[in-house]
Order: C-alpha cells, then structure tokens, then sequence
C-alpha cells in the first residue's frame, strides 16, 4: 500500500472513561507507528546522474542549498541523532512541539551521497521506486556508516509488524529491521513538494529490511511540508485524512471546497504550521498532569473539561493558555443537527505565535519568507469539526478528507475573482490573483472564507469539480489591495483584541454549524442527501475573547444571545430559527438600526443542476428560513428585515414574528412569506400592506 500527494497543492472522552487500547482499535495507538515514545529514522541522501540523457535533469547544476555531488547544506537540520531537552533539528523540533513532548522523532544519515546512475537504473521515472534504487547502490559500500555512528541497533527500536489502531511494542527484532528508511533526493521527477510513504520496506540495506520508508524531492529546500505531511500518515491514517491544506482536488471530502487551515496533515497549501488540537485528541498526547484530554482552566487556574455543550449548561469564561505548549482548548457541540447528520464541533486554540512561544511552526507558512507576508499575531484561532469522532473501534480509519474547515475572524463572503493578475506579488515575486470581498456580500452562513479554494464553472459545463478553482492570492475591496497572501494567513483570520472578538448568530462569521456536500473532484456521493447536513441551524450560542492577558486569553461562551446588532446577510437552502429564548424571550431580536437579509448565496452549495434566473447560473437553492413552533422574532424601531432574489420566511404554527412601530419589512416580487396555522406576522398593517397587496403573504 501507497499513499502519495502531490503539494501545489487522544484517548479517553473523559477522566473516568475506561477504553480498551489494547483489543479494541484506538486512535491513540496509531495508524503504523505509534504515537507515543522514541523513535529513530535512517536518512539516505541521493541524487541522479542523467548520463543518458542529461536534458531530462530537473536540476543539472545544483543549488545553494544542496550543491551537485555533495550533502545539503541542512543535512543537520532534519533530526537530532539524540534526544535533547528542547531539540535543535526542524523535524524533531516540531514533533516535539506538536506532541506535547510525548513523541521523540530522531535520526541519523548516511554520510556520503548515493548516486543513482540512469545508464545502471532505467526505472528512474517511477517515483515509487526511488528509494529501493538508492538502497541498491547503497549497498554496493559493504556497511552502514552514518554521520554520527550509529548502527542497526539505534535504528531499530520498535518491533515491526504493527496494525492500524492497535499497541505497538517497543524494542529490537530479530532478526532487527530499521524502523523507518527516508530517501531524500536533489534532482529526480519528485522535484520539490512530492513524495509517499508506506509501511513496507525498500529491500535490504546492509541484509536488514525495514518497518516502513518514505521518498522525497528536494530541489528548492529542506522538504518540510511534504515531509511532515506523509511521515504523519503513519500516525493518522490513509489519504481520507489529509486536511488542513494537505488535501488535493481528486480526494472524497466533506466539503466543495478544498480547505486550507493548519493540522498534522497539512501541506504546501497550510496557513499554519502546527497541528491542531483535533490532531492531539486523536493520538491522545496531553500535557503531563492534565486529567481532561481537551483541557483549559478556569478563572481561578483550575483545570476544567474543555469540551463543552453550551445547551446543555456548559458556559461561563475560560482560560486557553497558549495551545503550542500546554495543550490548553475548547470545542463546541452544535446543537440541533439530527441523528443521521454528521455531528459537528467548533475548535478554539489561543495561538501566541514564534515570537511568544519559541515554537518555529506556531506562524503562518512564509512570514519569514520576507517582509512582505504578514506575521502572526496573538489570537484566538478556530476549526469546524466534522464527523471524525470515533477513535475506538472497527471504523475509525474510515471518513472523508477535509474534515476540519477553518472559521476565519474575517467572515466569509461571495468572493469573486477580479480578472487582472497581480505580478511580481508577495512572497517570491510570482503572479497573484486578486480576490473580490465585497463587504455588502457578506455571507457568513454559506460563503467562502480566505483559507479556502473557491470553486466555480471555469469550463461552464453546468456542473463544478473541485479541481475548478482558484487560489485567492489578495484581497481587493472596493478597488483597493487590502490583503496579501491571504490564502496562507493573515493577522485578520485570527479572533484577537484590537480586531474582531466576537463570535456569534449574528455576526461574521456565525456561530451555526456548517453545510456540507460529500463529493468527489467530481460527483455529489449521496445526492446532497443524508448523511450530509443540509440545513443550517441557528444557535444563540456566542464565543467573545474579552482580554489577552500575558499570553492567556480570557474566553466568554454563552448561550441564547440572539440579538443581533448589526447588518447581517443569511443565504443557505435551509435555516432554521429554533426556539430559543434569548432576551425578553425572544429567539431573534434585530436590534434598532440593523438590518436581516435573506438572499440567495451566490457561492455554489451544489455542485450539478444549477438554476438559471435573469441570465445568472445559480449553484444554490432560494434560500428559506424557517421559525419553528414556539420561536418567536422582534424587529425593533428602525430595524429591518428584508427578503431578496426568491427567498422565503416560514413562519410555522406557534410561533411569531413581531415588528415593533417604525419597524421595516422589504420584499421583491419573487419573495415570500408563508404563514402556517396560527404561525403570526405582528405589528401595524402598514408594515405589511404593500406585501399582502401583492400576494407576498400568505397562509397555508
């Protein structure tokens, strides 16, 4: 088995859960290697000599930072061959790091540079084969000698054999097998960003096979990226893994669009560099003391359990300490979703950043690339979970890829490409497309946000593949550039004091859960039908950052805060108000000077059988919002609501909508507002003459 990508592309639920890790599958264990303890990789570097046909060499001179027929110049900077109490090398610095200190990823690299010939290697071409090739000619030197001496025995640390989700077992083999074998190669069809992984070993080196090996092009730097990214299959599972900028257009994922973002299985396409704590819950690594796999502490520094479900008691404020280093998060269950609907989960860590906390990959991926791409700052960062819950038993290797989306403090938008290229853009003077985010199409339920890929009919065949897409390279609002490598990350995505604080049904973003469309680069999987979810469901559910004190953020969740302040815009198939009982009892209230939209969201929620209107395509369903039975709405004086491009209000029995006096309702001829039963529209006649005139209003 083979698990490949090409990049241009924990545990217990609770303290007093008892699960059995070792008969039954566990996450914890891991996938092929294990999560927990020491291991050590043999690191072979290689180059090919095209002496049949020099022109098929992809770097015939070398470069500065790996010169032809030598080492790279970092060749120290992948692993420490020993542990250390803070590791120095980029690879074990960032296990490290993301593990809480409980996974030691060492290494030790042969010495002189393996050169595979293409007059003695006619299978060059097969990128799978490469390290088998290396390991070839690397036997024609008799013995293993490594740059720091080590031997078999150093190498060789765990038993082979391990299955996915079950214990692994330390110790030597006999006869002993390398652990891992790493091929890491100047000039080959890899080129840089490519590279596989598998449990399986590349032929006998020096008469011992190995437990698993990996392959990998390096012709602009150090791999890291992709480097990262596969040797983080072992630990996590197959391709339906891959997330948070790893992922690639031909992969089945929940969502339409291919998802940025951060985590373990991030790549070339991750804003940043750290995983997540979804990552660290999966393979169960906790700060050492913590009682709670998902852990944060409250006012009075007390450990309290991170995992929270608002509705059904669990607010208040908390206190994230800085997650890269204690571990410190909370997540959200979203109400409301049925039964045979993906469950879905909000995310919240307190990144402080590499200047804070020390951590090389706490920062968005090229800030140091030059001056011009922004800098992380301190902030409140935030992921939607999908499904991904089970990590006990016969399924947890199933699921699909893109299973955490990220929740941007910018919001989500209808955005549009502008049509012109930026040249010479940041970071490395390359093209960029600019980026349309209009702020009065903003769509915080179902739009697109700026760590994604959008997609749209590039081919204008009536139907979108997830390959129909496009980076967004910088932001332009109102004709002018406001953002540059937005795709990778931006201060404005994280929720942080002097910026947006406040996460909420009424802002954007919102606190809702998220659609989602289980598709291949090319199909709908389940006909847009269960068990997607389809429907938005509003929450009253609020998350504010009220202070940021000495890299702690002090965090406010509530519940029934259903005011809302400012002018929002609500497009989705579905939305449905339940009745939630926020101020006065009310389940919407639209403050005075604020107003509701319900407009059709321009950014696709389907992917076939597009509606044409008034010449425009449509990749959405007229949105209809729903109140359900006891809900009841509040306009306020000065307040509007306003129904535009087909949309519909149902208002079901019991429940109501009240307009106070000077309160306004505005409709178009296509919209609809449908009263069923005893369901209410209150307030002067005159707020709803011009609409019952014109049959806009109308029981059923």
């Amino acid at each position: 088995m083979r698990w490949s990508l090409l990049i241009a592309s924990f545990l217990p639920l609770l303290a007093c859960a008892q699960v059995d890790t070792a008969t039954v599958p566990h996450s914890q264990n891991g996938w092929y290697l294990s999560p927990h303890g020491t291991i050590r990789v043999l690191l072979i570097f290689a180059e090919i000599e095209y002496d049949l046909d020099r022109t098929k060499d992809p770097q015939p001179n070398g470069a500065e930072h790996w010169p032809q027929g030598k080492l790279p110049l970092w060749k120290d900077d992948v692993f420490d061959p020993f542990a250390l109490p803070v590791p120095k090398a980029t690879v074990s610095r960032y296990y490290h790091d993301i593990s809480l200190g409980q996974c030691t990823v060492l290494g030790d690299y042969v010495d002189e540079l393996v050169v595979i010939r293409e007059s003695e290697h006619r299978n060059i071409g097969n990128a799978h084969g490469l390290g088998a090739l290396a390991v070839a000619e690397l036997n024609k030197r008799g013995s293993l000698h490594t740059h720091y001496g080590l031997g078999i025995a150093d190498l060789d640390l765990w038993k082979r054999g391990g299955r996915p989700g079950m214990p692994k077992t330390q110790g030597a083999d006999d006869p002993h097998s390398y652990d891992h074998v790493m091929v890491i190669l100047r000039n080959s069809g890899l080129t840089h960003g490519q590279g596989s992984v598998d449990p399986g070993s590349p032929g006998k080196l020096f008469g011992f096979e190995s437990d698993s090996q990996s392959r990998f092009g390096a012709m602009n730097a150090l791999p890291f990226e992709i480097l990262k990214h596969e040797f983080n299959h072992l630990f996590l599972g197959g391709n339906n893994f891959h997330s948070g900028g790893g992922n690639a257009s031909q992969f089945q994922s929940y969502f339409i669009n291919l998802q940025g973002g951060w985590s373990m299985m991030g790549g070339a396409s991750s804003s940043l560099l750290t995983c997540t704590a979804w990552d660290r819950q999966r393979l169960g690594w906790k700060a050492p003391g913590n009682v709670f796999t998902i852990s944060a502490r409250n006012t009075g520094a007390q450990e309290v359990n991170g995992d929270l479900d608002p509705l059904a008691g669990d607010t208040g404020t908390f206190i994230l300490r800085d997650f890269v280093t204690s571990g410190d998060a909370l997540r959200i269950k979203m109400p409301f979703l049925p039964n045979d609907r993906f469950s879905e989960w909000l995310w919240i860590e307190n990144h402080q950043g590499y200047a804070h906390n020390g951590s090389p990959t706490d920062r968005f991926h090229w800030e140091e690339a030059g001056t011009c791409a922004p800098r992380l700052e301190p902030a409140l960062f935030m992921t939607m979970q999908v499904d991904r819950e089970d990590r006990a038993g016969p399924g947890i290797y199933g699921g699909y890829a893109d299973h955490l989306r990220p929740v941007l403090a910018n919001g989500n938008y209808d955005m549009r490409l502008r049509g012109d290229t930026i040249r010479g853009a940041c970071p490395f003077g390359g093209n960029a497309l600019p980026v349309v985010r209009d702020p009065d199409l903003g769509n915080p339920l179902t739009g697109n946000h700026e760590q994604e890929l959008p997609v749209y009919d590039r081919n204008q065949d009536g139907r979108l593949q997830r390959g129909e897409h496009y980076v967004p390279g910088a932001r332009s609002e109102r004709g002018a550039i406001t953002g540059k490598v937005i795709f990778f990350g931006n201060p404005e995505h994280g929720f942080r004091m002097g910026g947006n604080r406040r996460l909420g049904m009424g802002t954007n973003p919102s606190s809702a859960n998220m659609m989602t469309l289980v598709s291949t680069g090319t199909g709908d999987s389940f006909k847009r039908g269960a068990p997607n979810v389809r429907t938005i469901y509003l929450n009253g559910i609020s998350v504010e950052l009220l202070a940021m004190e000495q890299g702690a953020a002090r965090v406010r969740v509530r519940t029934n805060d259903t005011r809302i302040e400012e002018d929002v815009r609500w497009c989705a198939d579905s939305i449905v108000l339940p009745p939630l009982k926020g101020p006065d009892g009310y389940a919407l209230i639209v403050a005075a000077g604020a107003r509701l939209t319900l407009d059709r969201s321009l950014t696709p929620t389907r992917i076939d059988a597009p509606e044409e209107v008034n010449g425009r395509l449509w990749f959405s369903d007229r949105t209809r919002l729903t109140v359900t039975s006891g809900a009841s709405v509040l306009i306020c004086c000065d307040g509007a609501l306003a129904l535009d491009n087909g949309a519909e209000l149902h208002v079901m029995p019991g429940a109501s909508i009240r307009f106070a006096k000077g309160a306004k309702l505005r409709m178009g001829t296509a919209e609809r507002i449908v009263l069923h039963g005893d369901g209410q529209l209150i307030g002067p006649e005159k707020t709803f003459k011009k609409a019952r005139s014109r049959g806009l209003i109308m029981s059923r």
